[in-house]
């Protein structure tokens, strides 16, 4: 016991310091990653699956279920939210289609075929906590399977995953070092004469490691005992003490949110809240951390809920990302008249600024004339 607390006091300390900062790290690390994948989640979740058929954009059953409500008990938003967090953080999430409903499957085994269509066996889906596995079993183009290609969030998400194991065998070795009371034998820096008295009362000389031996006897022994020391020898009880300031914890956060913000393409002045040009850092945003995610979505919808014929008919679905943008109409107010002069409809800019469509044969009508109407020979006139 003592030759560990002898020769090794600084490894003790420095496994103790280290299992801190790890776990604060650790959970710096987590709170890094949730907020990403709940900045990405949001986004998509917030913005319109829109459904476009060869008459134009309409509101169906399809509609309904990817807008509103994704199945009996979950509404789309929370659906949605909740598929694009397993995409990013397991790298992969199934959603099976029962009927006009959509769920997300907890676990799933899919066979390895390559020009076949995969069949998908043991399904058990989820909705607001609660699982069922499924009896019937589906191919490739009955579940929708989103896969994430992002390398650099698989790396991230490896990394974080490995302070796990080292924090687990840190947490090991301290339970060990700390099962029983670890002392330290103080010497005051000088070598000291150590002795102890023979049953016939004559002195005898010890070693160092003698006298470690006799202190560990009586500190373990179950009976009372008195310990003596010799001059200028004491032996103490040692203290593990944590050196992490806030200050490091400061710099620790900084650090891990810029490589979590820098893994899942988001701009760093948008993960750490230091936007200077909200639209810029928005359009940012949107462009290297939200786009792929929504082509996945595109692709995936596309295949699998359109099918090739309608797609090629010119039917599609298409997740559109305005509406997440926040539109202040009157500083807006100069553009949005641009727009209505060079010949979108009245309820196409009420639909980008998230009001409600008009539907009149007047809000549907596309002008292309500073004076708002369908009459060009007025315009050519009164030039």
């Amino acid at each position: 016991m003592f030759d560990f607390a002898w020769s090794k006091k600084g490894k003790v300390e420095s496994i103790m310091e280290s299992i801190s900062a790890d776990i604060t790290k650790l959970h710096i690390s987590k709170l890094a990653i949730e907020k990403a994948i709940s900045m990405v989640a949001k986004a998509v979740a917030k913005s319109e699956f829109v459904v476009q058929r060869k008459s134009g954009r309409v509101k169906d059953d399809i509609y309904y279920m990817l807008n509103v409500r994704a199945n009996e008990n979950e509404t789309a938003t929370d659906f949605w939210i909740e598929a694009i967090k397993r995409l990013l953080a397991e790298t992969e999430c199934v959603i099976c289609r029962i009927g006009k409903n959509l769920y997300i499957a907890d676990s799933w085994n899919v066979d390895t075929s390559v020009v076949l269509k995969q069949k998908y066996t043991n399904i058990v889906i989820t909705s607001n906590g609660n699982s069922l596995r499924l009896d019937k079993s589906f191919y490739a183009d009955e579940v929708i399977h989103l896969r994430s290609r992002n390398e650099k969030i698989k790396v991230y998400l490896k990394k974080v995953l490995g302070q796990y194991d080292k924090i687990l065998d840190a947490l090991s070795e301290a339970k060990r070092i700390s099962s029983t009371p670890k002392f330290e034998l103080r010497t005051q820096g000088v070598q000291q004469i150590m002795r102890t008295k023979k049953p016939d009362g004559t002195e005898k000389i010890l070693t160092e490691d003698e006298y470690k031996n006799n202190i560990k006897k009586l500190l373990t022994s179950d009976k009372v005992e008195i310990i003596k020391n010799q001059d200028a020898l004491s032996v103490g009880e040692l203290k593990i003490t944590n050196n992490v300031s806030t200050e490091d914890l400061t710099k620790i956060a900084h650090e891990i949110f810029v490589e979590c913000a820098l893994a899942f393409d988001i701009p760093k002045a948008v993960f750490l809240g230091e936007i200077t040009e909200k639209a810029d850092s928005t359009n940012e945003f949107i462009t290297y951390a939200v786009s792929w995610v929504v082509e996945v979505l595109n692709d995936s919808l596309n295949a699998k809920l359109v099918g090739q014929t309608d797609y090629l008919a010119g039917e599609k679905i298409w997740i559109d990302m305005s509406g997440y943008k926040h539109v202040d109409i009157i500083e807006s107010a100069a553009n949005l008249d641009k727009l209505r002069a060079i010949g979108f409809s009245l309820d196409e800019i009420f639909r980008m600024v998230g009001w409600e469509e008009l539907g009149t044969e007047f809000s549907t009508q596309r002008v292309v004339t500073k004076n708002y109407t369908n009459d060009l020979t007025e315009e050519k006139n009164s030039a």
